[in-house]
């Protein structure tokens, strides 16, 4: 069958590995200019820095498994560290036997890998599909066609999917409210921290902080001494939205300085805003959604609890209900 996956974040990646291995002709059309979706790393003129998912872990036996197959070819490895938190004002060690693992040498290195032996139509936005003749039609932002498809697999945001898919095709109630979001600030600071302080359970207005210079195989930027990523709540991102741009860098390199109580000089700094972050704590696991009569679904990290392991479980979920 010839099928249209939509989006080239894991979970997208996944599933068209897996139809093309079942002998698919499998198609990804992904609106950005990267692979990978939240597993992000934004290359800068001073540097690269992971943006989006910090660590991923590993519990599913299957999952287990593709993260062994990562680290044995040198795209994923284990962050050995003990985290710490902040416990009434104060930073302290908070040790725990969670293994924690990230792509090496940045968090996107997994999509690369995995989007080798894929067709990945990059910088490609469907705006609508249409589904005529027991097949499915696609047209992108230029108006051009892609026609034919057996499938159409949404491996995006389920408020995005929700507006792109004809009327009733396969609803989702409450799409919007399924994830909240999260502003990502990325710092380059110049002063002396402890080395053991790698990542930070936060508080109500910074949730967790990476030092990615931690990271294994990172590098640091020029005149700089660490390279650190802070992902304000979803509660505080909510709250204050994407207005909340020009203050932004200032509040997190503020927060930082205060909770390492040491002065920090930011050298750079960058933003971003992930409308789709954080699955809603509220919101109880699912599983992908399909419609069979129409051969559609719909599949993400939402479907599985969240996190990375989830976007992955997603897909593999789709494929052995319904298409083996």
């Amino acid at each position: 069958m010839k099928i249209a996956v939509i989006g080239a974040g894991l979970s997208g990646l996944i599933a068209a590995r897996e139809l093309q291995t079942l002998g698919h002709n499998v198609d990804i059309f992904e609106k950005s200019r990267g692979r990978g979706g939240r597993l992000a790393t934004k290359r800068l003129d001073w540097g690269a820095a992971d943006t989006g998912a910090q660590y991923f872990t590993a519990r599913d036996p299957r999952f287990i498994q593709e993260v062994k197959h990562w680290c044995n070819t040198g795209v994923a490895a284990l962050w050995p560290f003990t985290p710490h938190k902040l416990i009434d004002g104060q930073l302290q060690p908070s040790p725990d036997d969670t293994l924690r693992f990230v792509g090496t040498p940045n968090m996107n290195s997994m999509a690369h890998h995995l989007a080798d032996s894929l067709s990945v139509n990059l910088n490609i936005q469907i705006e609508q599909i249409d589904r005529r003749d027991s097949h499915w039609s696609l047209v992108d932002q230029k108006q051009q066609a892609w026609q034919g498809y057996h499938w159409v697999v949404l491996a995006i945001p389920a408020a995005q999917a929700q507006k792109l898919m004809p009327s009733n095709t396969l609803p989702i109630a409450s799409a919007e409210s399924l994830m909240k979001p999260c502003w990502a600030l990325v710092l380059g600071t110049a002063g002396d921290v402890n080395p053991e302080i790698q990542g930070v359970f936060g508080d109500d207005v910074i949730s967790w902080v990476s030092r990615l210079s931690a990271k294994p195989g990172r590098t640091v930027p020029d005149g700089c001494d660490d390279l650190w990523t802070l992902h304000f709540s979803p509660e505080w991102s909510k709250s204050h939205g994407k207005d909340a741009r020009k203050r932004v860098a200032a509040i997190g390199a503020d927060w930082l300085s205060h909770v390492l109580g040491t002065e920090l000089a930011v050298e750079h700094e960058y933003l971003h805003f992930w409308r789709y972050a954080h699955l809603d704590k509220d919101v109880e696991s699912t599983s992908p959604k399909v419609n069979p009569d129409t051969n559609i679904a719909l599949i993400g990290d939402w479907c599985s609890g969240g996190r990375v392991e989830g976007a992955y479980l997603s897909a593999m979920d789709l494929i052995a209900r319904h298409f083996k």
